[in-house]
């Protein structure tokens, strides 16, 4: 019954008031359609991503119960897998070979393939995405050495029918190049990367790896667990048997900083939203209160007044909800179709499908939007419940007695901080990766901001109160007063566009101290004029992308005798062991003076006996190490190690997983390896880089096997990507923005236009027109500074947040803080702007009705 009542009096009171608000009741609605759409639309995104990839990873690994592999060593040789393979207790053992190769796409250009070999007959059963799949096709076909089977990836690649390809592939032993002729068989339905299928024993000979295998998938006999198999085996030692990894989980795991830090910007969206609902809903009752006054003598208890205005604020969040998971659906179709999903990593690529809805997601989604506009009509609700209705009638306002006290804002500043600078959770604990306490530390932050608006503004009516003659001139003196007694009213109407000014500041700082800092990096990892490195890759123990291949001889000593560069500098590519794990080493000529340290050198003096390395910042954290700890690095798990002292850590933009530094002289003492993987060249005088270019492939065997790049050109699409990855930020930080605009020019309308009997009172008693519209521009003015000083200063403190504390815990990177002031300023200049233009504009309606009908409103 009271369900049925409040609908009805909103469809005959509600309904046409809020029709006369059209205007601000449609940008609150558009706020929490926006808010809802962003955050429903990025989590669509990263599902759809992590899906892709998992069903990819799935249908590459098929379904063994164990996968057998080196632990410690490379490779799994071939008396192991028959001994596995004769076992009673295994029905089926697979054997699997991976790697690289070259191949050419329908334009000629060469790209690159990855490499399954397998035996069909073994692993059919367990592999069954990588069977052939035309129709009336033989198995035994897929037996034959000379053919391959490619997967809807690679056969894209071609662009149409091809009956032959030629791979060209790296020796895993020596590096040496060597092709190979294959006829292209019925293809396989594997999805992912571009991806050829062939026998193993092929696949042995094209890799170098002849008696040697990547794993072995392993089915066990019915009913034989595995634990009780793994029990009775004796494996020799650096070799084990595990389930097969979750490849989707490790993705999640990885990309899950990304992720959050993603959706955290777009829930920012529906948080400024909720504050421009919570601004008109706000304004909606102080402009309806001689209504609410009214309906409350007829009878309307003040519940039912709180109830009607919570019906309101239901209708709308439902309604913004209802579009915001349609518009969502459509913006995330449109980025996967245009953009791809990748995570952050560039794992996928565009032209992605969504999955199915899910329900449950939209459910969180939808409810949050209805959830906020609940939360947002609150405080506007009690205020109708408390509602003198009798001084209402009279024409004597409202006292809401809902004033926030003067110490909440400070207090939430320090707390703030405080969050902010509390150390990362332990290692194992839930959420240890996250930043979950900078999180906190930031809504406390912006919290307190919009909490400090009522002194803050009048802090600068103190310094206003100081312009000489200020006590006796009326525009001052009204401007005052009433700043005095409405800061509250000021602080609410503030709250949108100050958390949208000060997000929007925090991004452009980050997004700006990053971008700088990665062009210096840029400018001090690649000082040389070219960069070149085999096109080929080699197995890696790490995975299947692999390592470049090391350069032949013969064309190190043809590149040296050319005359092309006056200066050459070699690098070698390799991975290591640093306490039981396996981490990118790059070993190179170091200068400490041009390193791109984060934190300064160790103190500690050299030591003939520990070598000197330099760790990245992301294997700082993994290890918890230190510069002048020591500690030991190893070619293999098992192989003997060698004494390193940590000299420095230095950044590392490039690899997510941590990296080691060491100079390529110490490197070469203790391998007994001299061979480099690349070579960094600056050019005699004169020489440009595309001639150089040309000479150089013209160098090599076949010229598609270097890839050379120069300096300019490597900057250049680093940045291109970094602007690519940052697009998605940019625009939800340009949508924020426009929320608070919206915010602080409906605000701006609705006081406006809710004051015109003070304005007819005023033309009464002498103003003139122009009089009351520069009463407005002041007023306009000083609130819309005040809010941007506010939004500025809250905004530079999220920002270090953001590259202090954020952005090391989730990404185990540090930065440099540059402030784009040209930017800033623009950007503080149009909010300001659209608050004044919008005061006047709603002040020429407002002072323009007859002064005697305005008097006529105020009983």
């Amino acid at each position: 019954m009271a369900v049925a009542r409040s609908l009805s009096w909103f469809a005959q009171l509600s309904w046409p008031a809020l029709r006369h608000q059209a205007g601000r009741q449609l940008l609150a609605l558009l706020a929490i359609v926006l808010g809802v759409a962003l955050g429903f639309a990025v989590h669509l995104l990263n599902s759809t991503a992590l899906a892709e990839f998992g069903s990819a990873a799935a249908s590459l690994q098929g379904k063994p119960d164990l996968v057998l592999r080196g632990d410690t060593a490379e490779s799994v040789p071939e008396a192991l897998y028959f001994k596995v393979a004769a076992d009673p207790g295994v029905a089926l053992a697979s054997p699997i070979v991976e790697g690289q190769a070259l191949a050419q796409d329908a334009q000629g250009k060469p790209f690159s393939l990855r490499l399954i070999g397998w035996d069909l007959l073994q692993g059919a059963a367990l592999n069954p995405a990588l069977l052939p799949q035309a129709a009336g096709s033989s198995l035994l076909a897929g037996l034959d050495p000379a053919q391959l089977s490619l997967n809807p990836a690679a056969q894209q690649k071609l662009a149409g029918p091809a009956s032959q390809l030629r791979l060209r592939a790296a020796s895993a032993g020596s590096g040496q190049a060597q092709s190979q002729l294959f006829q292209i068989g019925p293809g396989n339905a594997a999805a992912g990367t571009p991806l050829a299928v062939l026998d193993v024993a092929a696949a042995q000979a094209l890799l170098g790896k002849l008696g040697r295998l990547d794993r072995v998938d392993i089915r066990l006999a019915a009913g034989l667990q595995a634990k009780q198999w793994l029990a009775g085996q004796a494996l020799p030692p650096g070799f084990g048997a595990a389930p097969p990894p979750d490849e989707g989980q490790r993705l999640s795991q990885i990309s899950q900083a990304y992720r959050v830090n993603l959706g955290v910007l777009s829930l920012m969206a529906l948080f400024t939203g909720s504050l421009l609902v919570f601004a008109v809903m706000s304004l909606s009752v102080a402009q309806r209160l001689p209504q609410w006054a009214l309906l409350g003598v007829l009878g309307m208890t003040a519940a039912e007044r709180a109830r009607l205005l919570l019906l309101e604020a239901a209708l709308l969040g439902a309604l913004g909800s209802l579009l915001g998971l349609a518009l969502g659906w459509g913006l995330a179709q449109a980025a996967l179709h245009w953009l791809g999903a990748n995570l952050g990593l560039g794992q996928l690529s565009a032209g992605l499908a969504l999955q199915p809805l899910p329900w449950g997601a939209a459910l969180v989604f939808g409810g949050l939007g209805l959830l906020l506009s609940l939360a947002s009509a609150v405080l506007p609700a009690l205020t109708l419940r408390r509602m003198p209705v009798a001084q209402v009638l009279k024409g004597l306002g409202a006292d809401s007695g809902l004033q926030l006290p003067a110490w909440l804002g400070p207090v939430l500043l320090l707390a703030g901080l405080g969050l902010a600078l509390l150390p990362p959770l332990p290692p194992g604990w839930p959420g240890a990766e996250l930043p979950l306490a900078a999180y906190a530390g930031m809504l406390c932050l912006l919290l307190g901001g919009i909490a400090c608006v009522p002194q803050l503004l009048r802090a600068c009516l103190g310094l206003l109160r100081l312009w000489p003659g200020a006590h006796r001139q009326a525009l001052i003196v009204l401007v005052d007063e009433r700043a005095r007694d409405q800061a509250g009213e000021a602080s609410r109407a503030l709250a949108g566009v100050l958390v949208s000014l000060a997000l929007s500041v925090a991004m452009l700082v980050m997004v700006g101290s990053f971008r700088d800092s990665l062009n210096l990096w840029l400018t001090q990892m690649l000082p040389a004029d070219l960069y070149l490195r085999s096109s080929l890759r080699v197995s890696s123990a790490g995975g299947v992308d692999g390592l470049s291949a090391p350069l032949p001889p013969a064309f190190l000593r043809a590149v040296q005798a050319s005359g092309l560069a006056q200066r050459i500098a070699p690098q070698r590519s390799d991975e290591v062991w640093m306490q039981g794990q396996r981490y990118a080493l790059l070993a190179r000529a170091v200068d400490e003076a041009q390193l791109p340290l984060a934190e300064p050198l160790s103190a500690a003096s050299h030591r003939q006996d520990l070598t000197p390395i330099y760790i990245s910042e992301a294997l700082r954290d993994a290890l918890r190490l230190k510069p002048g700890d020591t500690s030991e690095l190893r070619l293999r798990a098992a192989a003997p190690p060698l004494k390193v002292l940590v000299r420095g850590v230095w950044r590392d933009y490039a690899r997510q997983s941590g990296a080691v530094l060491m100079p390529l002289a110490a490197y070469q003492a203790w391998t007994q390896d001299e061979r480099v993987t690349e070579l960094q060249l600056w050019l005699a005088p004169g020489q440009s880089s595309d001639a150089a270019n040309r000479a150089l492939r013209a160098l090599a065997v076949q010229g598609d096997d270097v890839e050379i790049a120069a300096s300019e050109d490597l900057r250049a699409l680093s940045m291109k990507i970094f602007d690519r990855s940052f697009a998605v930020t940019v625009w939800l930080q340009g949508v924020t923005l426009a929320i608070g605009l919206f915010g602080i020019a409906a605000s701006q309308s609705a006081q406006v236009l809710a004051r015109r009997r003070e304005f007819g009172l005023l033309l009464h008693l002498g103003f003139s027109r122009a009089g009351v519209l520069r009463l407005l521009t002041l007023e306009a003015a000083l609130l819309c500074g005040v809010g941007c000083l506010a939004g500025l200063g809250l905004g530079l403190g999220l920002s270090a947040v953001l590259i202090w504390v954020v952005n090391p815990q989730s990404f185990h990177w540090s930065m440099d803080m540059s402030l784009p002031w040209p930017r800033l300023l623009a950007l503080l200049l149009a909010v300001f702007a659209a608050g004044v233009l919008a005061a006047l504009l709603a002040g020429r309606r407002a002072a323009g009705f007859a002064a005697v009908q305005s008097v006529k409103e105020d009983w």
